[in-house]
């Protein structure tokens, strides 16, 4: 089910996978590409994403868009920057730093488990090796041509990249959309 971008979740997620390293920096490519995989998987088992965040694809393969904003510090939404530079500071062109973990109250279990399970699983991968692996994903190579800097990837195209059948698909995006309007009328949006 998709929902809209929380920032609170996304830090979180990537405090998970800070920790799993004992020098608590990570690359800015390898950050998106565990944060692109756990979505990925968790889409699969359980049809929620870990971050629910736009993907786009480019040169490099599938990023997570407002994820990507807040990683370069270039997020138009002042607030939620502050909030991920209270917690990780850029070391150097490519390496990231966490400051201080930002906990997991806005995670659940599954998420964090999720996380954990593609830390471990790609912890030997160097960062051009998974940037390889999301260039073969069908949700990349159907947008991505070269022609710009980036493309989006709808929600259907990631969920037909996964696997989702038209039916699954089509009953994703009304329970997301079902969601959303719950969530309005309840003055959570």
């Amino acid at each position: 089910m998709f929902v809209r971008f929380n920032v609170d979740r996304c830090i979180e997620a990537a405090g998970v996978l800070f920790s799993t390293t004992e020098t608590k920096m990570l690359g800015r490519m390898r950050l998106l590409k565990l944060l692109y995989l756990a979505n990925r998987v968790s889409l699969d088992e359980i049809g929620d994403p870990v971050v629910d965040d736009d993907a786009v694809a480019m040169k490099a393969g599938p990023v997570l868009s407002h994820t990507y904003d807040l990683i370069k510090g270039t997020s138009r939404d002042e607030e939620a920057q502050a909030t991920w530079n209270a917690h990780f500071r850029i070391v150097d062109s490519i390496q990231l730093r966490m400051m201080c973990d930002p906990g997991t109250d806005h995670l659940s279990d599954h998420d964090i488990k999720s996380l954990n399970r593609i830390a471990q699983k790609y912890a030997n991968w160097d960062d051009d090796d998974l940037s390889e692996l999301t260039h073969t994903f069908d949700e990349y190579k159907d947008n991505w041509d070269g022609s710009r800097l980036s493309a989006p990837i709808s929600k259907i195209d990631l969920l037909k990249g996964i696997g989702y059948t038209p039916e699954q698909i089509k009953v994703s995006l009304a329970e997301s959309r079902l969601f959303a309007m719950e969530q309005v009328s309840l003055g959570c949006q």
